[in-house]
């Protein structure tokens, strides 16, 4: 199980964005890949940072953090950052990936974007963005649904 634990500072920016919702969508993309017996859940800290690129460290333990820019305000963009640096996570804790001068060079930006742990994420984001939007849009429509549906009726029955 994945859970977003944004920041109030980016909860606040991004208030149209259930972050549950995400958490459960982005949970689903985690499934598909760890596939293990004892799956363990992870939270991810997601925080702004002054910086002007996102960012994931590579980082043992369970404590995960992720790094958005200050620079990133659409919603959409933000959507697609997550989704990348959520691929960076996956290649750290679930492929074991070690970031190496051959797997990641960001001595240039040329050498940085033909690495193949930038390749691969690339790839990733561009084929799962529009069923993670697609997919966020469609579970929070219908969790406002059985919300409305849910509701205590009483002796109105």
């Amino acid at each position: 199980m994945i859970v977003l634990k944004p920041t109030a500072k980016l909860r606040k920016r991004f208030s149209k964005i259930d972050f549950e919702t995400l958490s459960l969508v982005y949970s689903l993309l985690f499934i598909s890949i760890y596939k293990v017996k004892k799956r363990r859940s992870f939270t991810l800290h997601i925080k702004t940072t002054k910086k002007d690129y996102s960012y994931y460290t590579f980082q043992p333990g369970k404590y995960v953090f992720i790094n958005i820019s200050d620079c990133i305000i659409g919603e959409k963009l933000f959507q697609f950052t997550l989704l990348h640096e959520f691929r960076h996570f996956i290649q750290d804790k679930v492929f074991k990936i070690p970031l190496t001068k051959k797997n990641y060079d960001e001595t240039s930006m040329d050498t940085y974007m033909s690495s193949p742990v930038e390749a691969d994420v690339d790839f990733y984001t561009k084929l799962t963005s529009p069923i993670v939007t697609s997919l966020h849009k469609r579970l929070t429509k219908l969790k406002t649904k059985l919300t409305k549906k849910s509701k205590y009726m009483g002796s109105k029955i």
